[in-house]
C-alpha cells in the first residue's frame, strides 16, 4: 500500500493546509443526510467485494486440498491395485508405478507455473530434471501430462496388470483432480470486473476524505484520519485477497510452493528434488 499510504498523506496534509478552501465547497455537497447515504453505500459495496474476495481465496484452498488429498489416494490406489510385485526394483510394475506417480507431482507443478505464470529457478530446474527422467519434453503442458497418465492406466490395463474395476478406480480419482484443477482455473481466469474494483477505490477515496472534512470541522482531526486510512486499508485488503494465485510473490497468495513440496514429498519420498527444496515463512518465495 506505499503508494496508497503516500498519496493518502499529500492529500490530508493539502486539505489541513487548505481547509479554509476544501470545506465550504464539500462539507456543502456531502454533509449531514449526504455523508450518511454514502457511507453507507461504501459499507455495502466494500463488504460485498471483500466477502466475494475472500471467498474465493478459500475457494482455491479448499481446492488445492482436494489435489492434495487426491495425490495421496492415486498413491495409496496404485499400491493396493498393484500389489507386491510393484515393489520390486527393476520389475515393470515398479517402473509404471513409478512413472504413474512422477506423473502426477510433474501435473501439480506444472499447475503452479501455470496460474503463477512466473517460474521459480530451482523448482524449473527440479521440474526440468523430473521430465528429463520420464522422457517428455520440459516444454510439456498440463493438459499433455494428463494425457500421458490417462495412457499410463490405459497400459495397465491391456497388460492386465489390472482389471477393469481397478482401471474405473484410477479413472474416478483421475476426474476428481480434473474437476478441482477445472475449478482453480476458472478462479484465476474470472476476477472481478476490474470496473467495479475501480468504482469502490473511488467511492472509498470520496468518502474517506469527507468525513476528514468534516471531522476537521468538528476539531478531531486525528479520528478523520483514522477512519478515512481504516476505509482505505479495508478496500485494499479486499483486492489483495481476491487474486489468489497472484504471481507478486504477496503474503496474501495461496501457500502453492508449500503445498505443492509436499505432495512431491508424499509421492516421490524425502530424497526427491522437488522434495528438498527450501521453505520459507513467505508462502510463495519466487526468486
Amino acid at each position: 500500500m506505499r503508494g496508497d499510504i503516500l498519496a493518502y498523506a499529500i492529500a490530508c496534509i493539502l486539505i489541513f493546509e487548505y481547509n479554509n478552501f476544501f470545506q465550504p465547497k464539500t462539507l456543502s455537497l456531502l454533509h449531514g443526510p449526504g455523508l450518511s447515504m454514502l457511507g453507507i453505500a461504501v459499507s455495502i459495496f466494500v463488504a460485498f467485494r471483500n466477502t466475494q474476495a475472500i471467498n474465493r481465496w478459500w475457494e482455491g484452498r479448499v481446492l488445492w486440498g482436494v489435489i492434495t488429498n487426491e495425490a495421496r489416494h492415486w498413491r495409496d490406489s496404485l499400491q493396493a491395485l498393484l500389489g507386491p510385485e510393484a515393489e520390486l526394483a527393476g520389475s515393470g510394475l515398479a517402473q509404471a508405478k513409478q512413472r504413474l506417480l512422477e506423473l502426477q507431482v510433474l501435473q501439480v507443478w506444472l499447475l503452479n507455473f501455470e496460474l503463477r505464470n512466473y517460474w521459480r529457478s530451482d523448482a524449473r530446474v527440479a521440474v526440468d530434471g523430473l521430465c528429463h527422467g520420464l522422457m517428455v519434453p520440459v516444454a510439456i503442458t498440463l493438459q499433455d501430462s494428463m494425457k500421458l497418465r490417462a495412457s499410463g492406466i490405459g497400459e495397465l490395463h491391456r497388460t492386465h496388470a489390472i482389471s477393469e474395476w481397478g482401471r474405473d478406480s484410477l479413472l474416478r480419482s483421475t476426474e476428481t483432480m480434473t474437476n478441482a484443477l477445472g475449478g482453480i482455473q476458472r478462479i484465476r481466469n474470472t476476477p472481478l470486473p476490474p470496473a467495479y474494483d475501480v468504482f469502490i477505490r473511488l467511492i472509498c477515496w470520496l468518502f474517506g476524505l469527507a468525513v476528514y472534512l468534516d471531522f476537521l470541522a468538528v476539531g478531531t482531526p486525528l479520528a478523520g484520519l483514522l477512519l478515512f486510512l481504516g476505509f482505505l486499508t479495508a478496500e485494499r485488503l479486499g483486492s489483495y485477497v481476491e487474486g489468489p494465485f497472484d504471481n507478486d510473490g504477496s503474503s496474501f497468495c495461496l501457500p502453492m510452493d508449500w503445498i505443492c513440496i509436499n505432495i512431491s514429498r508424499d509421492l516421490l519420498g524425502q530424497g526427491h528434488p522437488l522434495s528438498q527444496l527450501p521453505s520459507s515463512n513467505d508462502p510463495s518465495r519466487w526468486s
